[in-house]
């Protein structure tokens, strides 16, 4: 199933594009960017920072997203992310979170444009968890 993504890379690089085999336990997957004439690439997920699953590509730059948890999700666990480069999201965890690899978080913002980010493990300073 072709999937909407923004990749972040660790090296500060963005991509836009869709891929149809990322897998949490696999190293690397195919890319197919939005623009510059769609040609495919190998990305690696240890190169990159996250894959934020969008609405759309645009996004609102001037939206700010919420920093608290509603509580209408009770049955995940709520943690807030900080990135190496101290980058910080607050989310649900969503599903195992024991891969070496990375893990799923759902943002806590149900207005913001990511649908679901995968975390890459590598590129993390902290995962806090929040009762």
């Amino acid at each position: 199933m072709e999937q909407k993504l923004v990749v972040h890379a660790k090296d500060g690089a963005i991509y836009k594009g869709v891929t149809q085999d990322f897998e949490p336990g696999r190293e690397e997957f195919h890319f197919l960017p939005a623009e510059g004439g769609g040609i495919p690439m190998v990305l690696r997920v240890n190169d990159m920072k996250a894959l934020f699953w969008v609405k759309d590509y645009l996004g609102n730059r001037q939206y700010v997203a919420v920093r608290k948890f509603d509580g209408t999700d009770t049955q995940r666990r709520r943690a807030i992310v900080t990135f190496d480069d101290g980058e910080e999201i607050w989310g649900t965890l969503d599903g195992d979170t024991g891969s070496d690899r990375g893990f799923f978080l759902i943002p806590a913002d149900k207005l913001d444009n990511n649908v679901r980010i995968f975390v890459v493990r590598s590129a993390l300073r902290e995962v806090r968890e929040v009762p």
